[in-house]
C-alpha cells in the first residue's frame, strides 16, 4: 500500500477506491492534468483531496480548489477539518479577519477553497504562488453549453498560465463535447481522462406525465407519504425541485399544510434565510426541502431517499445531477420526474437565448417522450456510446405502462396544438369595428404617459397583469373597453391606427404609443418635492440610507420590531430609546441621535 493509499484509509476511511478514483489520484500525483467525469455520488472530491493531503504532508504546498457555492465549500472544509485535515475557504460570507487568517495560514494548509469570482482577482492569485495543484470543481460551468454557466469560470485558464501546476477538472454532468471545451478553456495539456459509469444500482429513475401543477403536487405528497418522508425522522430526507421561485414557495407551503416538515430554498432569499433552510434540512429539523437549482450542487447528504421534480429541469444534465443526489449512502432511493406539457413554455422562458441549454432540453425531451431505459439513456448521453438497460427504472419494469403514458401525452400535445391553431385562425378573422378603434384612441388620449403596444392592449382588455398594473391603466377611462376581444386583434387595431396616423409611436429602442402632436409631460428636473411622511416612512428611509452606506442588510441597522416599537413608544431620550427591546448600546451609539431627531420632527 502506497503513501496515498495510506491517506485514503487512515484519513478518509475508505478501504478501496470507487471506479475511476484510483486512476485520477495516480495521474494527479504524477503531475498530469486530469479530467474527471463521475456520476453524482461517485466520489469526485476524493480524486483531489487524497493527492492534496499527500502532497501537503510532503511539503509540496496546498491544493487550490475552485468551487461555485459557499455552502459546498463550507461543507467540504468542515468535513475535512473533522478528519484532521488543515483546510480553509475564502469567500464573501466570511468576516474579513477570517479571510486574512486563512491566507496567512496558506503555506500550512492542505486545501484552500475559493470561488471563481475570488480567483478572478489578480492580487488574490499573486498570493497563490506556492500551491501544488489546482482542482476546478463543477467544471461544466465553464462550457458555453453548460446549464449553470458562471462568467468567471470562463477565465480560469489564467491559473494554468500563471501558476504552471497540474490542473484537475471535475464534473458529474458533461458530454464529451462539453468536456472538450472545458479542456481548452482551462489549458489542460494532454489530460488523463477518467469517465465513470453512470449505473447506480440503488437508484430507481422514473418519469410520470401529468396534466398540471395540482396533479403533480398531489403526487409529490403521495410519494413523500409512501416513504414517510417529512413525517418519520428515521425515513431520511427528500429534495423537491421546482423551476421557479414562485412555485418553490407554493409547493413548500402546501407540503407544510399537509403536515410534512418542509422548508424551501432559492436564490432570491436572504443569505440568512438560505442558511437557515440549509441548516434545517441538514439537521433533520425539516427533512424535506423544496428548492430551485440554486440548492444542492455538491451538497452531500447521504440519506436522501427521494428527489422529485414538480417541474422539469432545464436540461438532461440537470436531471442527472439532481436525481443523483439521492441514495449516496447506498440505500434504496428514487428519482421521479413529474412532467407536464407546460414545462416546455416555462423552460423556454428561463433559458432565453442561452446557446447550450436548448441542446440539453432536447436531450431531456428525448427521455421524457420515450419508453427507453432511463439509466441507459443518461449513460449514452454522457458517454456517446450504447449502454445496457438497468432493469430497475419504470421503462424496464413497466414498459407497456410507460408506452401508454407517452402515447397519451403525445396525443394531448397534438390536441393542444390543434386547439391553438384553431384559436389563431379564429382570432385572425376578428377585426376591430370603427367604434372599437375609436375606443382605443380615446383610451390612449386618457393616458398619463406613453405605453407599449402589449401593455396598451392589456389595458383595453381589462388585464390585471403586472405590467398593466404598474402602468396604473385601471385608473384610465376606457379600461376594459375591449374585454373579450382577442389580444392579436387589438394589437392589429393599434397597428392600423399607427399606420393611418391616428396614433403615433414614441421612442426607438422601446417604442411606445401616444397621441399625435400631444406633448408628453416633461420629467421634473432636480430633486422631487418632499411629500409629507409619517415617522414610519422616515425611519424606513433612515434605515435604507444607513444600510446602503454600510453595505448592510436593512434589518442589520434595526429590524422591523424595533421600528414598530419606536413608532409606538415615541422615545424622547437616549435612555427611553435604549429601553426598547432589540435596540442595544451599539445601535444607540450609531443611530440614536438620528432616530431621536426624527421622533421629535414627527412629534405632532
Amino acid at each position: 500500500m502506497g503513501p496515498a493509499d495510506e491517506v485514503r484509509t487512515a484519513v478518509f476511511g475508505h478501504r478501496a477506491y470507487r471506479p475511476g478514483q484510483a486512476d485520477a489520484v495516480a495521474a494527479f500525483l504524477a503531475g498530469r492534468d486530469v479530467s474527471v467525469v463521475l456520476p453524482t455520488g461517485g466520489g469526485k472530491s476524493v480524486c483531489f483531496q487524497i493527492p492534496a493531503v499527500h502532497l501537503a504532508r510532503g511539503g509540496a504546498g496546498p491544493t487550490l480548489v475552485v468551487s461555485p457555492l459557499v455552502a459546498l465549500m463550507d461543507d467540504q472544509v468542515g468535513a475535512l477539518r473533522a478528519r484532521g485535515v488543515r483546510a480553509a475557504a475564502v469567500h464573501r460570507s466570511l468576516p474579513a479577519a477570517e479571510r486574512r487568517r486563512a491566507m496567512a495560514e496558506l503555506p500550512g494548509l492542505s486545501l484552500i477553497y475559493a470561488s471563481p469570482e475570488r480567483v478572478a482577482s489578480a492580487p488574490f492569485r499573486r498570493r497563490l504562488s506556492g500551491v501544488a495543484r489546482v482542482a476546478v470543481d463543477e467544471a461544466h460551468c465553464i462550457s458555453e453549453w453548460g446549464h449553470d454557466f458562471r462568467r468567471d469560470y470562463g477565465a480560469l485558464g489564467v491559473l494554468k498560465r500563471e501558476l504552471g501546476v497540474p490542473v484537475m477538472a471535475l464534473t458529474a454532468t458533461a458530454t464529451p463535447r462539453v468536456m472538450a471545451q472545458v479542456h481548452a478553456s482551462l489549458g489542460l495539456v494532454d489530460p488523463v481522462c477518467v469517465r465513470g459509469r453512470f449505473a447506480r444500482p440503488n437508484l430507481t429513475l422514473s418519469v410520470e406525465h401529468h396534466k398540471g401543477d395540482i396533479a403533480r403536487l398531489a403526487r409529490v405528497i403521495a410519494l413523500l407519504d409512501e416513504a414517510g418522508l417529512g413525517r418519520r425522522p428515521e425515513a431520511g430526507r427528500a429534495v423537491v425541485y421546482a423551476a421557479s421561485r414562485k412555485r418553490v414557495v407554493a409547493v413548500a407551503k402546501a407540503l407544510r399544510a399537509a403536515g410534512i416538515k418542509a422548508t424551501h430554498y432559492h436564490a432570491g432569499r436572504t443569505d440568512r434565510a438560505r442558511s437557515a433552510a440549509h441548516e434545517a434540512f441538514s439537521s433533520g429539523k425539516s427533512p424535506v426541502i423544496v428548492a430551485t437549482t440554486a440548492f444542492g450542487m455538491g451538497i452531500d447528504q447521504p440519506d436522501v431517499r427521494l428527489v422529485a421534480h414538480v417541474q422539469a429541469p432545464g436540461t438532461l444534465e440537470a436531471w442527472a445531477q439532481q436525481a443523483g443526489r439521492a441514495g449516496r449512502d447506498g440505500g434504496d432511493a428514487r428519482g421521479v420526474l413529474l412532467y407536464a406539457a407546460g414545462d416546455a413554455v416555462t423552460q423556454a422562458r428561463l433559458r432565453g437565448s442561452h446557446p447550450g441549454a436548448a441542446e440539453g432540453w432536447r436531450g431531456l425531451q428525448d427521455v421524457v417522450y420515450s419508453a427507453r431505459c432511463r439509466e441507459a439513456a443518461l449513460a449514452s448521453w454522457f458517454s456517446g456510446e450504447p449502454a445496457p438497460a438497468c432493469g430497475r427504472c419504470d421503462a424496464c419494469t413497466d414498459a407497456s405502462g410507460v408506452r401508454a403514458a407517452v402515447a397519451g401525452a403525445r396525443d394531448r400535445l397534438r390536441r393542444a396544438q390543434a386547439d391553438r391553431e384553431q384559436r389563431a385562425r379564429s382570432d385572425a378573422a376578428v377585426s376591430l369595428t370603427p367604434e372599437q378603434l375609436a375606443a382605443v384612441v380615446a383610451f390612449v388620449d386618457g393616458l398619463r404617459k406613453p405605453v407599449g403596444r402589449g401593455v396598451l392592449a392589456g389595458g383595453l382588455r381589462g388585464s390585471r397583469a403586472k405590467p398593466v398594473t404598474r402602468a396604473r391603466l385601471a385608473d384610465v377611462p376606457g379600461f376594459g373597453a375591449l374585454v373579450g376581444v382577442p389580444q392579436t386583434a387589438v394589437i392589429r387595431g393599434i397597428d392600423h391606427l399607427l399606420t393611418t396616423g391616428r396614433l403615433a409611436r414614441r421612442g426607438r429602442k422601446y417604442p411606445t404609443v401616444w397621441m399625435p402632436d400631444k406633448r408628453v409631460r416633461a420629467v421634473r428636473k432636480g430633486p422631487p418635492p418632499v411629500a409629507p411622511a409619517g415617522l414610519t416612512a422616515a425611519l424606513r428611509n433612515l434605515r435604507k440610507r444607513e444600510a446602503r452606506r454600510r453595505r448592510w442588510k436593512a434589518y442589520q441597522v434595526f429590524p422591523d420590531a424595533v421600528l414598530k416599537a419606536i413608532v409606538a413608544e415615541r422615545p424622547e431620550t437616549p435612555a427611553a430609546l435604549l429601553a426598547l427591546k432589540g435596540m442595544g448600546n451599539k445601535r444607540l451609539a450609531a443611530f440614536g441621535s438620528a432616530i431621536l431627531a426624527l421622533v421629535q420632527e414627527h412629534a405632532a
